[in-house]
């Protein structure tokens, strides 16, 4: 067996997709009480009377102007939660791989964005990366990711700048369309739904899940960068200290069981 035929991650990758994990199960009840208060209040045949029932009962003021705009709110929102978790990730990776290869990154002149510094040292450059993950699902999640800053930063100044990452987006490949051809976005930033933050987030466990695979150290590497002097209490017992080295493998890099296993006897063998 070997690992580099194997699932690896970085813990940060793994992060993410729990963070996403629980912030999809909160932006989905959101949704659903968005859209059943929406309902209820369109039904209702008096809207604004609908409103000062409901604030009364549970003692919240509601703007009515707001009603109308609040579905597009909310799906801003939704993208702003995600763009965070993705800007958390990207930083952790970096700490991680820096860790993994003992080399500091280069690249941070200029305020370069910082997706962009992790596909110049983990892929050579952000073209590269488009080459191996796909230049739309690399132009897409940076289209949410520019977007986000717009939300919290530019709505008013520059109207522009998403509008024009969006119209340059490439179209879906047929293996991506098969993948994402359910969901009704991307959208422009006018017109933002929730298909648009559940697109985002698969996009950035997508693109986590491809960085760990490009990052992914070959099998020779493990000797070199595993400190083994915590396990070196066990030297007595063979046994305890291969399964020890892999509880650590599998705990920090994802590996399944086999893979660990294999790993460790190549470590204690030399």
């Amino acid at each position: 067996m070997n690992p580099s035929d194997e699932t690896f991650s970085f813990p940060s990758a793994r992060r993410l997709y729990r963070y996403l994990g629980e912030t999809d199960a909160m932006v989905e009840l959101t949704e659903l009480a968005c859209r059943s208060f929406l309902d209820a209040a369109r039904t209702s045949g008096n809207v604004p009377q609908f409103l000062s029932t409901e604030t009364g009962k549970y003692g919240i003021h509601v703007n009515l102007s707001e009603i109308d705009t609040l579905s597009r709110h909310l799906a801003r929102t939704y993208i702003v939660l995600v763009a965070s978790a993705v800007e958390r990730f990207l930083k952790d990776f970096r700490k991680e791989h820096c860790a993994l290869y003992s080399a500091e990154w280069k690249g941070d002149a200029n305020n370069k964005d910082r997706l962009e510094i992790v596909f110049v040292n983990v892929v050579r450059s952000e073209r590269k990366a488009e080459e191996q993950i796909g230049v739309d699902i690399v132009g897409r999640l940076q289209y949410y990711r520019r977007l986000r800053n717009w939300i919290v930063h530019d709505q008013e100044s520059n109207p522009q700048v998403p509008k024009e990452t969006f119209d340059a987006l490439a179209p879906l490949t047929d293996a991506n369309n098969n993948l994402y051809r359910s969901l009704n976005a991307p959208n422009a930033p006018s017109a933002l739904t929730f298909d648009d933050f559940i697109l985002f987030s698969r996009l950035a466990k997508r693109v986590a899940e491809e960085l760990c695979l490009i990052a992914k150290p070959a099998p020779e590497h493990w000797g070199k960068f595993l400190d083994l002097s915590p396990f070196r209490k066990f030297r007595q017992n063979p046994k305890r200290m291969k399964n020890a080295i892999c509880g650590k493998i599998r705990t920090d890099f994802g590996f399944d069981s086999s893979t660990a296993a294999w790993i460790a006897d190549n470590i204690m063998a030399h």
